[in-house]
């Protein structure tokens, strides 16, 4: 009985992360995340930024967005590119994006205030915002964003396709928008919480496209390859990549990506 209980003390303790640990682990991550957000903090976006505005309702308030349209035009309708911004709020970094994207893709780009006229530099207040604006009230939004998109004369509103791209805050609403809302449109969530659950994957019709960098320390690889994994058995075409050396908000600057510099530019 001695030498029973003597082999048991000498046994190796295996380490299970408990319910306190955990939290933990992802408190650390998110704090990383916020230094390099302090660090890499935004200009202030001026009001004279917001070129569209779409009215009130009886049951809900005036949406502001910045809109960006390409330069030159090809036949046909042009699709539709919804662009969220990250947790600053809608600030010249997104408006800066959705003007090239429109030129780039050729199509009709539409960055909503999904903060409703709020934007900031100061990070209490980012994580304010964010905590405050439930992903309910954000989908609202961004149907009546598409209901005015359609009503555009670029736009068919039979046959433009249309996807969802989002930054961080941005990135995990854009994916819950189109697995509650959206399933036809396309996703690409730019170093934002992804959805892993099969069942709400299912019921995505277009493909997915995820952007992450391997330091990002809020999405580790257990998470990312769930991500893979979910989309994979939900059958979803998907092609979600991870860039070394960068960690969140990596394509936060384009100027990286004007300068060439990796994996900026190949992230873009």
């Amino acid at each position: 009985m001695l030498r029973g209980r003597a082999q048991a003390r000498s046994e190796p303790r295996v380490f299970k992360p408990n319910a306190v640990a955990t939290r933990l682990l992802a408190f650390w991550a998110t704090a990383a995340d916020l230094v390099h957000h302090a660090m890499h903090p935004p200009t202030v976006l001026r009001a004279v930024e917001y070129n569209t505005r779409i009215p009130a309702s009886a049951d809900a308030p005036e949406l502001l967005a910045f809109v960006a349209k390409p330069k030159k035009r090809a036949d046909g309708s042009l699709p539709i590119l919804v662009l969220i911004h990250e947790f600053y709020g809608l600030n010249p970094s997104i408006t800066e994006k959705a003007t090239v994207l429109a030129d780039e893709l050729g199509c009709l780009v539409i960055a909503p205030d999904t903060f409703r006229g709020q934007s900031t530099t100061f990070i209490p207040k980012a994580i304010w915002l964010t905590l405050t604006t439930p992903q309910e009230r954000v989908n609202d939004d961004l149907d009546r964003i598409l209901e005015w998109a359609a009503k555009e004369d670029e736009v068919d509103p039979v046959t433009s396709k249309v996807a969802v791209m989002g930054f961080c805050y941005g990135g995990g609403k854009a994916i819950r928008y189109t697995t509650q809302r959206k399933p036809s449109a396309a996703t690409v969530v730019c170093y934002g919480s992804p959805v892993t659950s099969v069942a709400a994957l299912a019921e995505l019709q277009a493909p997915v496209c995820g952007v992450f960098g391997s330091e990002d320390f809020q999405f580790p690889p257990s998470t990312l390859d769930a991500f893979r994994k979910g989309l994979t058995e939900a059958g979803v075409d998907n092609d979600v990549r991870v860039y070394d050396g960068v960690g969140h908000a990596f394509l936060s600057d384009l100027e990286l990506v004007r300068r060439g510099e990796e994996p900026q530019a190949a992230a873009w």
